[in-house]
């Protein structure tokens, strides 16, 4: 189970970070706070948009979700920046296929560039590469998988103007700040999803390719 940043460091980061503000469907289901549920197929369980060795240094953690394997061939991570333009698509190559939940190889994770951590589980590793920008994935933007239908399964939003990618109030960004400090934005060790990217988000320490 993942640390929780504690101490003097959870402290920085409750200071410091800019505050901003599924069951898979194409809309936004109707599940209050109240009645929490937790997505059939797959979701964007982790993500860091900056880290300790720079703005690169970022990754995306996908998890099945399910108790079956799901095959991801052909699926799409989109990355979007604060003006809810795609300023990447990263294609799922034939043949990711991730086991059942509680299993390894149940995670896909997509690296940076200049990522320097260490992936737990390297089963289903793919670079991850945001073309003319030298921030990667905005920090004030959002990431979101569709199947190969086009339809969006899952996605997380670190501001309101990300509308793609959002699932109600959008998750708290990271900065600077929290970059120094080896932070990411995860769901809880459930990945439970209740189509609120604030609540369903929080800032830990990160552990890609892990159980948060």
């Amino acid at each position: 189970m993942r640390r929780l940043l504690n101490g003097a460091a959870a402290l920085v980061i409750a200071g410091l970070a800019v505050t901003a503000a599924g069951v898979p469907s194409a809309t936004a289901a109707t599940n209050t706070p109240a009645t929490p549920k937790v997505s059939q197929t797959v979701v964007v369980n982790e993500v860091a948009t900056v880290g300790p060795n720079g703005p690169l240094d970022e990754f995306v953690e996908v998890r099945n979700v399910n108790n079956s394997p799901m095959d991801l061939s052909g699926w799409q991570l989109r990355v979007y920046n604060a003006a809810n333009r795609t300023v990447a698509t990263i294609v799922v190559p034939a043949g990711i296929v991730l086991s059942p939940r509680d299993n390894i190889g149940q995670f896909l994770v997509l690296t940076g560039p200049t990522f320097g951590g260490t992936v737990a589980d390297p089963t289903n590793v793919l670079p991850l590469a945001v073309p003319g920008t030298t921030v990667g994935i905005p920090d004030n933007g959002g990431v979101a998988m569709f199947n190969p239908s086009g339809i969006k399964t899952d996605g997380v939003s670190f501001s309101t103007t990300a509308i793609t990618p959002r699932e109600g109030t959008p998750a708290t960004p990271q900065s600077q700040a929290t970059a120094v400090l080896g932070a990411s934005s995860a769901r809880d060790i459930l990945s439970t999803d209740t189509d609120n990217n604030r609540q369903d988000f929080s800032l830990h320490q990160r552990t890609p390719g892990a159980m948060n």
